[in-house]
Parts: structure tokens; sequence; C-alpha cells
């Protein structure tokens, strides 16, 4: 299982500065075959820098284990935050 992109991002807008909120379509390759659905995930700075990154729930028609999918989702959002590539 793979994380290949997330397409279509786009941030809510919210009146906390250092909560930021998102939407977008995850594109995963699961062994031969390519999958996409919707996400939304929220990425929290705290006081001292650290970001947390918390995912909402998936789609239940995913035919794969949720939690490491739900790892390798936060892994790929948390660098694509650490190169600013996020909006």
């Amino acid at each position: 299982m793979k994380v290949l992109e997330l397409k279509s991002i786009s941030k809510e807008d919210g009146y906390i500065y250092y909560i930021n909120k998102y939407k977008a379509t995850a594109v995963v390759e699961f062994l031969t075959r390519r999958i996409s659905f919707p996400i939304s995930f929220t990425i929290e700075m705290n006081p001292f820098g650290k970001k947390t990154i918390d995912l909402d729930p998936l789609p239940r028609e995913i035919d794969y284990p949720v939690v490491p999918l739900r790892k390798s989702l936060v892994e790929f959002i948390g660098k694509l935050s650490e190169q600013g590539s996020l909006p």
C-alpha cells in the first residue's frame, strides 16, 4: 500500500489561526489497483511549534486495514505540510 497523492486540496475557512482544516481526494495504490476517496483532516499547531494531524474517519467501502492506511496518510500529510505544499 502506498499513498500516491492528494488531489483537489482545499482549505476551509476558520476563525482559529492555529487550526487549519482541509478537504482533499486521496489516491492510494493497493497492490495492483488504485483507488481514490475523499478525506478531511485538521492540522493544529501547539504553542511549542509541534503540529498535530487529525484525520477524520475514512469511508467504509475501502477494502484494506484502516490502521496502516491512516498511518500512511498522516505521514504523507505531514511531509506535505513540512514542504509547504498545502494551501
